[in-house]
């Protein structure tokens, strides 16, 4: 064997001119067969296919990937990146870590949370383009009431994606936060990061830089210094950390599926009945799927007549049911829609509200806006009489009121007569979409954080007007406290609602449908008090309300 080799790459002088080229043409053979292989090797490691089910094997996110907007964008686009292949075999190789943790079941991490995930810089920017401008996109977001028997509401919104250079005039909207340099410093689990008490801004055309400490946070003095390692800067991630790995909860779910025609609306309560059922924990997944699939037999016994004549809806239904859930529990994993958090958007997680809650305060006391209609337009559901509403494209003006930091929080204690030059204030905080101030989609829902309600927010909000700078020195009489309060408030509305006026102190006397507004040294049986302390749609401040208590006390005096 040895000397048939030795023939074969030191073939005699006198051999023909094929057999002195055959070594070499053998030995090109073998390197173009190992490169065909390597390549289709590290190809094949590097499909997302590999990743989801022969490497990792974890469902959770393999499953969820699958029905993101990027399912075909590769894992590793992400997670490794691109690069030179030298570069990205180095950072594959790193990530062998985790496969000794799982094969010697020492310190495997369950539930999985990326750590080493590529700078979005060098991901997301390479297909998208925050800095270009973009339109607004209108958004339709359909909702099915589960204690009303899956009675549909639709929310109407307009996304202010904005971006832009200020070039270009531009650079506001959502991207906004991508034409600026924005850094923060999140103080909770750093695969978390949902309490940030410190950020830092940088302003593109000005050069201007502002730091915003949450008030209520107590950072000692030297809070940036100790936890410059924990500082970043803000980028698609921050907000879209879940664009490609989303598990809804039970109700959106369920809302997306009836919306598309999976699950039909008409099935009595299925809504309340199917997130019942699949927000409970189950040990297994055979458990949970014997519990959903339990549905059936529950239309079966309590709606006997309803299932005979749509047995094949209701079976259908629960059947889609069967696999929305697999596609957002994994028991083996511990993964389910509360476990990661979703930072885009503000109702099941704080998202934008980790910033924009009213209590980040710069040292003119002035907090990172709290506005909604910096990222979207007001939200506009449909009215009670079915009828669409129309949604503004334009760009709305905003008064000088409007652009206070706090507006939100502040526009509760600063309704006046001035409101219904542009809006319609017709029961004013109500839930019933009758008008702009009887907003559902703003009242119906408790944003819990917001910070609206939080101590020091009430503080900088509860306050009395500007133009009116006498309070609280002024003396407790109509003339010089009371009277100005009462204009300021409520006589925008109460200049004849309810056949009361507050406008002078003889029509405040005089009372209204309900009897006299005040009893003068009784302010325990004042119909205004009684009112104000069970919650009018339109309150007074705590402090306001207690000056009015001690005028009526005291007589109620005019001057």
């Amino acid at each position: 064997m040895r000397n048939r080799l030795a023939r074969l790459f030191f073939p005699d002088s006198d051999a023909p001119l094929w057999v002195k080229l055959l070594p070499y043409g053998f030995l090109v053979a073998i390197g173009l067969l190992i490169f065909a292989v390597t390549g289709a090797v590290w190809e094949y490691t590097n499909s997302s296919q590999f990743c989801g089910t022969v490497c990792h094997t974890m469902p959770p996110e393999y499953a969820a990937y699958q029905i993101s907007p990027h399912a075909r964008v590769n894992c590793v686009e992400c997670h490794i990146g691109r690069g030179l292949i030298a570069t990205q075999f180095t950072r594959k190789v790193s990530d062998i870590s985790h496969v000794i943790k799982y094969v010697g079941a020492a310190d495997y991490e369950v539930p999985i949370f990326v750590k080493h995930l590529r700078p979005a810089s060098q991901i997301c920017e390479r297909c998208h383009s925050p800095e270009k401008f973009s339109d607004d996109s209108l958004r339709e977001y359909r909702r099915y009431d589960a204690a009303r028997n899956n009675e549909l509401t639709i929310t109407y919104l307009a996304f202010k994606t904005g971006g832009g250079t200020h070039r270009e005039g531009r650079g506001k909207g959502i991207h906004w936060h991508i034409e600026n340099r924005v850094e923060y410093i999140a103080t909770d689990d750093p695969r978390l990061e949902q309490e940030i008490p410190w950020v830092r801004v940088t302003y593109a055309d000005s050069g201007q830089v502002e730091e915003f400490v949450d008030i209520e946070a107590d950072l000692p003095p030297d809070f940036v210094a100790q936890n410059q390692d924990r500082m970043r800067v803000v980028d698609c991630m921050t907000c879209h950390n879940r664009i490609s790995h989303l598990f809804r909860n039970p109700s959106d779910a369920i809302d997306d599926a009836m919306a598309r025609g999976l699950i039909s609306p008409e099935i009595p309560y299925f809504k309340q009945n199917a997130v019942a059922v699949m927000e409970r924990r189950y040990t297994s997944m055979d458990e949970a799927r014997n519990a959903v699939l339990g549905l059936k037999n529950y239309y079966i016994v309590n709606w006997p007549d309803y299932y005979r004549m749509n047995a094949e809806k209701v079976d259908r239904a629960v059947e889609n049911l069967v696999e929305i859930y697999q596609r957002m529990v994994f028991p083996t994993m511990q993964v389910s829609w509360d476990t990661h958090p979703n930072n885009l958007g503000h109702r099941d997680w704080p998202g934008c509200f980790r910033c924009h809650d009213g209590k980040h305060l710069n040292q003119k006391q002035e907090s990172i806006r709290i506005e909604c209609n910096l990222c979207h337009s007001i939200p506009i559901r449909n009215r009670p009489d079915g009828t669409i509403p129309a949604l503004p494209v334009e760009e709305s003006f905003e008064p000088e009121s409007h652009i206070d930091t706090n507006w939100i929080s502040r526009h509760r204690f600063e309704f006046d007569g001035t409101c219904d030059g542009c809006h319609d204030v017709s029961n004013p905080g109500g839930k019933d979409d009758s008008s702009f101030c009887a907003n559902s989609a703003c009242h119906a829902t408790e944003w819990k954080y917001a910070g609206l309600d939080a101590p020091g927010v009430i503080a900088l909000t509860n306050v009395l007007d500007d133009s009116l700078p006498r309070y609280p020195e002024a003396p407790l009489t109509w003339n010089d406290l009371v009277g100005p309060i009462l204009q300021a408030r409520c006589a925008a509305c109460h200049g004849g609602t309810a056949g009361l006026s507050l406008e002078s102190y003889e029509q405040m006397k005089a009372g209204g449908n309900l009897g006299p507004a005040i009893i003068p040294g009784n302010a325990d049986e004042s119909l205004l008090v009684q009112l104000q302390r069970r919650g009018h749609p339109n309150s007074l401040s705590p402090r306001e309300l207690e000056w009015i208590v001690e005028w009526i006390n005291a007589g109620a005096p005019e001057q």
